[in-house]
């Protein structure tokens, strides 16, 4: 075999290395935008435009209605804002495994991505300022502030530690947070559509946002796992 043969299979193999490194990473990437963008997407959909309502603004919508109100229909409206918190902790996860491999100018905007996923559902500014003495703001708001605070700091332990994870304990803690990012919200609605179609008078469209998010999540796991048992990537 001549050296100019030895030399091409060397760049093969660095590329694919390189590939089994980073290529993971990429799809991964995508997979959480698409769940982002599905998530600000519409999940109920309808000519009408001030009908159509994306999944963030389900938390708020669902305990308007009626059903949900007089407690027939028993429905956490916190857990719809489950999706933007899973997948900056799935993005500080990944991030922080491959923190080693990563430029610094990609692994600092990165991380802040995850943290402001996890805040982005925090309650308002004067929650904190009004928190001992209003208690109906408590009741109101303490569970929100609650998983925006956890995930916040299950951000920053991530980022941190995360990459003296394993890649199997890393896929499965990533999977086990996309895949509740993406099923309670999806039960959540489900339970409270009949609810939903009542109001509009019909049975309501599902919008394509509610799918995106699912195939981004449903991605994500994909990707995870083809990295940790297919590729043998140490991290």
């Amino acid at each position: 075999m001549g050296r100019k043969a030895v030399a091409v299979m060397v760049k093969g193999r660095g590329a694919q290395k390189l590939f089994k490194s980073q290529g993971g990473f990429l799809f991964t990437l995508v997979g959480l935008a698409l769940a982002v963008a599905g998530y600000w997407g519409p999940w109920v959909d309808h000519f009408t435009a001030a009908l159509v309502i994306p999944g963030f603004d389900l938390a708020e919508y669902v305990k308007f209605l009626p059903e949900v109100r007089a407690g027939t229909v028993p429905v956490t409206r916190e857990l719809f804002y489950l999706p933007a918190p899973a997948a900056g902790l799935c993005l500080a996860l990944v991030t922080g495994w491959q923190r080693r491999r990563l430029p610094g100018w990609a692994s600092w905007p990165l991380a802040i991505l995850a943290a402001g996923l996890a805040l982005v559902v925090a309650p308002p500014p004067d929650f904190v300022l009004r928190f001992v003495q209003d208690a109906a703001l408590r009741a109101e708001w303490g569970l929100q502030a609650l998983l925006a605070g956890g995930t916040f700091l299950a951000v920053v332990a991530a980022l941190i530690w995360g990459r003296r994870l394993s890649p199997a304990v890393t896929t499965l803690l990533a999977s086990l947070v996309a895949g509740a990012g993406a099923g309670i919200p999806l039960w959540q609605f489900f339970a409270v559509r009949p609810a939903i179609d009542r109001v509009y008078n019909q049975p309501v469209t599902l919008g394509w946002g509610l799918w995106l998010m699912v195939l981004g999540f449903a991605l994500t796991v994909m990707v995870a796992w083809w990295q940790a048992l297919i590729t043998g990537d140490k991290g």
